[in-house]
């Protein structure tokens, strides 16, 4: 049985139930609300390992859900949309969102997104984490506790900008290609997504940089990737 808790925000009954189901038969335990302003009470209770979360919802959108949910959660969001157009993504992702699937969709596809963002924290660790403490600059990373501090005060990242940051300094003075951060960290063969790449590096560098618009640590390499230094 997976010991792992799956929170659904959707307000459409149908795909709400087949989410369920599908999430269910993967033995996750599921919960649910059809309200925006009753989700951050209910991932304060519950405490959730992934969160499901559609963009047009009564009472409160979830683009505000995912910022207020921010503040006080790093669990991966996944944002179920019929809102296709790339704004709508864009801003999912820059709020702190970690994924997002447009609608309709196919049940096995999001089975496979949820697995993903649940499974690359472990394999990064095993794969990237050299030592318990990581410091550059002003910032601190626990490996330990999984904490990021920027002068000693706590920040909240979602688990793709922790991932993202660690695969970075785990691997300082390399250029890495946007091709390997969509492998390592998202867990995907096929890189189609570079706006998804941008927008998580963007975030991150307005959380651990001293100056984001003339970054220190996560350098561009034009045209290839990224390069992280340790000053």
């Amino acid at each position: 049985m997976i010991d792992q808790t799956i929170f659904i925000v959707e307000d459409d009954p149908e795909i709400r139930e087949i989410m369920r189901v599908y999430l269910e038969a993967h033995q996750f335990r599921v919960a649910w609300t059809d309200r925006g302003d009753d989700a951050l009470q209910l991932v304060e209770t519950l405490r959730p390992d992934l969160i499901i979360l559609d963009v047009v919802l009564p009472g409160k959108d979830g683009f505000e859900v995912c910022k207020e949910v921010r503040e006080i959660s790093s669990a991966p969001i996944i944002f179920v949309s019929c809102q296709t157009e790339e704004h709508y993504k864009i801003t999912g992702l820059a709020l702190g969102g970690d994924d997002y699937i447009t609608k309709p969709f196919s049940p096995n596809e999001l089975i496979a997104r949820v697995k993903a963002n649940l499974r690359r924290p472990h394999l990064l660790s095993e794969k990237t984490e050299p030592s318990t403490l990581l410091r550059f600059g002003a910032t601190e990373i626990d490996t330990a506790s999984r904490t990021v501090k920027v002068q000693d005060e706590e920040i909240i990242l979602s688990k793709k900008e922790y991932e993202l940051l660690i695969y970075l300094a785990g691997h300082p003075g390399r250029t890495i290609t946007r091709e390997e951060l969509f492998r390592e960290v998202w867990g995907q063969e096929i890189f189609n997504d570079t706006r998804t790449i941008i927008v998580h590096i963007s975030n991150l560098r307005k959380k651990i940089e001293r100056d984001p618009a003339n970054p220190k640590h996560i350098i561009n390499v034009h045209g290839v990737g990224y390069k992280f230094i340790y000053t």
